[in-house]
C-alpha cells in the first residue's frame, strides 16, 4: 500500500510534482511552436529540422530509462531534484544556443528531463496516494499538459514582444522556485536523508534483477507500450490535422482545455468500472466520431472533430499514470515511464504515417483514428477490469 498521507501532503506533492512537468510540457511544445523561427534563425536544412525534431522524441524515451532506473535505484525524491538540474541546464542552453549543433545537444538535455519527469512525478504521487483517489490525483497531474496552451499563447503574443530566446529562459525561474520548494518538502518527509519506503507493492527495495524485472513484466509493458502508441498518437495526429483549422486565440484554448474534463471523466469510469471500461468507452466514442466525421458532408465536421478529439483523449491521457503504476511492481518507475515515453516516439510518427498513405486527403484522415480506436478496443479486452483497491 501506499504511504499513508494528509490530503493536505497528497495536494503538497501534488503541486510540486504538477509545476515541473507543467514547464517541461511548456518547453516541449514551445519548441513545436517555434520551429519556423529556430529554421530561419539558424538556416537549418530539411534534415537538420528533421533531427531536432528527432533528438526531442529520443530524449523522452532516453530520459524516462535512465532516470527511472536511477530513481528506482536511489529514491523518486533523489531524482526529482537532479532532473530539475538537467532541465534547467538544457533550457539555459537552449535560450544561450548559437549554432546547430548547440541546439541539437541543449534539446535532447531538455527533452530528456520531461521523460524523466513524467515517471518519476506519477510513481511518487501513486505511491503516497490510496487507490481511491490515486487514479483523480493522476488525472489532475496529467493537466500539467496544458503547459502546451501557455506555449501557443507565448509563442503568439510574447514572441513578437521578447523574442524567442527569453522565452525559454522565463521558464527557469519558476523551476528554480520550485527546486527549493520541493527540497524543503523532501527534507519535512525525511525522503533527502531517507526515502520513506512504502510497504508491499510500493516497496522501493527490489525483489528481482533489472534483467529479472524485464523478463516478468514484457507482457504488461507490451499492453501499456501499444495503449501508450495509440492514444498519443490520436493526439499527435490532432495537432498535426488542427494546423489547418482556425487558429483564433479562442479555438486555440478550446483545443487545448477539452482535454481537461476527458481526464476527469476517465477517472471516474475507472472508479466505478475499471481501467477496461474506461477504455473500451474511449475506443467506442473514438470509433464514433471519426465515423460521423468522415460520413458527414458539413464543412465544419473537421472542426468539430479536432475540437471533440481531445477530449475523448483525456480519457486514456488521465488514466494512464496511475494505472501504469499498478501493473508494475519492480522498477515500476523506469517500466511505467517507459512504456508511455516510448509510446510517445513511437505515436511522433503518426502524422508522416497519414502523410505517406495520402490519408489527409477527401477525409481519409477519419479511417485513421477510427482504426486507432479499433486498436485500442482491443488492448481493452486484455486489460484488468476491476475497479482500484481503496
Amino acid at each position: 500500500m501506499p504511504v499513508a498521507s494528509t490530503p493536505e501532503s497528497s495536494a503538497r506533492v501534488y503541486w510540486t510534482a504538477f509545476i515541473g512537468l507543467f514547464f517541461d510540457y511548456y518547453d516541449l511544445y514551445l519548441f513545436v511552436y517555434l520551429a519556423k523561427r529556430l529554421t530561419a534563425e539558424f538556416a537549418l536544412t530539411t534534415a537538420q529540422s528533421n533531427w531536432l525534431q528527432f533528438v526531442g522524441l529520443a530524449g523522452v524515451g532516453g530520459g524516462a530509462l535512465v532516470f527511472g532506473y536511477l530513481a528506482d535505484r536511489f529514491g523518486r525524491g533523489r531524482m526529482m531534484l537532479a532532473v530539475f538540474g538537467v532541465y534547467a541546464a538544457g533550457i539555459a542552453g537552449l535560450s544561450l544556443a548559437w549554432n546547430y549543433e548547440s541546439l541539437l545537444a541543449f534539446r535532447l538535455l531538455a527533452s530528456m528531463s520531461l521523460g524523466a519527469e513524467w515517471g518519476i512525478s506519477h510513481t511518487y504521487l501513486a505511491e503516497r496516494v490510496d487507490g481511491a483517489r490515486r487514479y483523480r490525483f493522476s488525472a489532475l497531474l496529467q493537466f500539467s499538459i496544458l503547459g502546451g496552451l501557455l506555449a501557443a499563447l507565448a509563442s503568439k503574443y510574447a514572441l513578437p514582444v521578447i523574442g524567442w530566446r527569453w522565452l525559454f529562459a522565463a521558464s527557469i525561474v519558476p523551476v528554480a522556485v520550485l527546486s527549493v520548494v520541493r527540497g524543503r518538502v523532501l527534507a519535512a518527509e525525511g525522503a533527502a536523508e531517507d526515502e520513506p519506503r512504502p510497504s508491499g507493492n510500493w516497496a522501493l527495495q527490489k525483489t528481482s534483477t533489472l534483467p529479472q524485472a524485464i523478463i516478468a513484466n514484457w507482457r504488461p509493458f507490451l499492453l501499456c507500450f501499444g495503449l501508450a502508441s495509440l492514444t498519443i498518437a490520436s493526439g499527435t495526429m490532432n495537432v498535426f490535422y488542427a494546423r489547418d483549422l482556425p487558429q483564433s486565440t479562442l479555438y486555440t484554448v478550446f483545443f487545448w482545455a477539452n482535454v481537461a474534463p476527458g481526464m476527469l471523466a476517465g477517472a471516474w469510469v475507472v472508479r466505478r468500472w475499471g481501467v477496461g471500461r474506461a477504455l473500451a468507452l474511449y475506443a467506442g466514442g473514438l470509433l464514433v466520431l471519426s465515423l460521423a466525421a468522415w460520413l458527414s458532408g458539413s464543412a465544419r465536421a473537421g472542426l468539430w472533430f479536432a475540437l471533440v478529439l481531445p477530449l475523448l483523449n483525456g480519457i486514456p491521457f488521465g488514466l494512464m499514470g496511475a494505472w501504469f503504476n499498478e501493473i508494475f511492481v519492480d522498477f515500476r518507475t523506469m517500466l511505467s515511464g517507459a512504456a508511455y515515453n516510448l509510446g510517445r516516439i513511437l505515436a511522433g510518427f503518426a502524422p508522416v504515417l497519414i502523410t505517406a498513405l495520402g490519408l489527409q486527403e477527401n477525409g481519409r484522415y477519419y479511417l485513421f483514428s477510427a482504426a486507432l480506436g479499433l486498436g485500442v478496443l482491443g488492448l481493452a479486452g486484455l486489460s484488468p477490469r476491476k475497479r482500484p483497491t481503496p
